[in-house]
């Protein structure tokens, strides 16, 4: 599947169900380069990759973030259940990016178990099993069908919360909405 981005560089772009939420707040501060307000509780949640090259622009306070190889809840939706049942969020933005190396991470086996092994003291058998067991849950063909796909499990997982699938250009710094169901 080939994901259609849209590019929000005016509130009218925004689509109609994400107006008026932290969600349509997120896009227009970080694109818009909008001065942030300051917010007094967090009402939505950011889950996106760990990867250093990501840096949004929000107003302080307004989110709770978790951050994750390949911005998947693997191993951190004890986060995402907290924010939601105790904090009371409500609206999530999944947050994939270009250039992720969570694509194809199978290429990257040979760097990861002799970095560990030669650098780190790792046995070599412990770091190419500790690859194999993590590789299946953290490597992605896509980053946006992996952002959809995140997207769409965490819909199942808490109805009533609206998740909206972003990403974003380390290219241009810029945040796009995936557009689901589209296949080009």
């Amino acid at each position: 599947m080939t994901s259609t981005m849209i590019c929000i560089t005016d509130e009218m772009d925004v689509p109609e169900e994400y107006r008026d939420t932290p969600i349509e707040r997120l896009i227009l501060n970080h694109n818009l380069n909008l001065r942030p307000d300051r917010y007094e509780r967090a009402d939505m949640l950011v889950l996106m990759c760990m990867d250093n090259r990501q840096e949004l622009r929000l107003p302080q306070n307004s989110s709770f973030f978790v951050r994750n190889s390949g911005a998947t809840q693997n191993g951190v939706s004890f986060s995402i259940s907290f924010a939601v049942a105790v904090a009371g969020i409500r609206y999530i933005a999944v947050i994939g990016h270009s250039d992720c190396m969570m694509v194809n991470l199978g290429i990257r086996k040979k760097d990861f178990v002799v970095n560990l092994s030669e650098r780190f003291m790792w046995d070599r058998a412990e770091a190419e099993r500790h690859f194999t067991d993590m590789c299946a849950q953290f490597s992605k063909t896509d980053a946006a069908d992996s952002v959809i796909a995140e997207a769409e499990f965490i819909r199942s997982q808490y109805p009533g919360v609206i998740v909206a699938p972003l990403f974003y250009s380390v290219e241009d710094h810029m945040l796009y909405l995936i557009e689901e169901g589209v296949c080009l």
